[in-house]
């Protein structure tokens, strides 16, 4: 009986609380499913689509802009008149003799409406034939910073003057993008009041924090709020407003690592792949694969709570190979080590034995 004792002991090990077993085994726990990892969001695949309310149509007039605006009368050069106008920042235009009008937010056509309107009501005109003209459009300058391709001072159209666009105009996200964007707004706005979205200003903001509205308001300076962007595109709220001036930094996350350990080619600390999940055999696979035959025992130290002990995983290597239960999801900070086991110290042993044998053969 003691005998068995003793040899039950030298199967099952000393085994700590926080020991566990990737599938189900007589000589321990089996690891509960609230302790497996989750995929991680991954912010390079984020649909930014669904970051962006409808844009404005890129022939309607905005603040700003300057208006090339033609009134005939007649055939001959003296009946036609031509005239500029640039579009005050309260959306209105003034024209010589016909007055001030609103053309903010409408297409050339329907300006060309309103001031034919106007000359006859003013009876300048009979039947004039108007025609409006953008000739110079006013562009948001906008910079973008952090992890994207290629930071710098993009020029955007206020109707298009959101997130997306600003991203897009920067080549997209960088590999070491985080999820969080910060935009800055030169905008003075009261402590409650939200940035502008575009579509339905009524939706929650749970996907968006905020930060120094008041201390903007109060200076003048900038005003500040985040973006989550996985959850933002998630819920799909709209547009995210960047005004003229503004500013728009992209987290940058810090690399992560993994430790790669024990009967492996390549034993080694590696950086964690960004936007990509790591599963067991993909880390040995980064680390040259197995380098002893006869390993089979590897075990996954991975840290829990401050303070705490780690988690200790025991996998079995052939076990990974066939069952997606064992080849466990890995994290960042994960300690991955091939184990020796008397198979493998038999086999390392044969080795030296066999390489001392035909190292000491003498050829005549």
């Amino acid at each position: 009986m003691c005998l068995l004792a003793i040899f039950c002991l030298s199967l099952t090990g000393c085994h700590g609380p926080n020991h566990y077993f990737a599938e189900s085994t007589y000589f321990g726990r089996k690891l509960p499913d609230g302790m497996r990892l989750a995929e991680r969001p991954k912010v390079l695949t984020v649909d930014m689509t669904r970051l962006a309310g409808g844009a404005g149509d890129s022939d309607t007039i905005n603040t700003g802009d300057v208006l090339e605006v033609k009134i005939a009368a007649g055939l001959s050069e003296k009946d036609q008149s031509t005239m500029g106008a640039r579009v005050a920042d309260d959306g209105s235009i003034t024209l010589p003799e016909i007055g001030t009008l609103n053309v903010v937010g409408i297409e050339p056509s329907g300006a060309e409406s309103l001031i034919r309107s106007a000359a006859v009501s003013k009876q300048l005109f009979n039947n004039p034939a108007v025609t409006v003209r953008i000739t110079d459009r006013r562009m948001n300058t906008v910079r973008v910073m952090g992890a994207v391709k290629l930071p710098g001072t993009y020029k955007l159209p206020p109707n298009s003057s959101d997130i997306v666009s600003a991203l897009a105009a920067a080549q997209g996200l960088a590999d070491d993008a985080g999820q969080y964007v910060e935009v800055r707004n030169p905008v003075v706005r009261t402590p409650m009041e939200r940035p502008a979205i575009a579509g339905d200003s009524s939706r929650p903001w749970s996907n968006v924090s905020h930060s120094g509205e008041a201390a903007a308001t109060s200076s003048g300076g900038m005003n500040a709020y985040s973006i989550d962007l996985i959850s933002a595109a998630k819920a799909g709220d709209g547009q995210y407003i960047i005004e003229d001036g503004g500013v728009v930094m992209v987290e940058k996350r810090d690399p992560e690592v993994i430790y790669i350990q024990g009967l492996v080619r390549k034993p080694d600390r590696y950086e964690f792949p960004v936007g990509e999940d790591l599963h067991l055999l993909d880390a040995i696979s980064l680390a040259g694969g197995i380098s002893n035959q006869l390993a089979n025992k590897i075990y996954i130290v991975r840290k829990t709570a401050q303070g705490s002990d780690p988690t200790v995983i025991e996998v079995s290597y052939r076990a990974a190979t066939h069952s997606t239960e064992s080849n466990l999801l890995l994290g960042p900070g994960d300690v991955v080590k091939v184990a020796h086991t008397p198979a493998t110290v038999f086999m390392e042993a044969l080795n030296i034995i066999r390489f001392g044998i035909n190292g000491s053969t003498t050829i005549f």
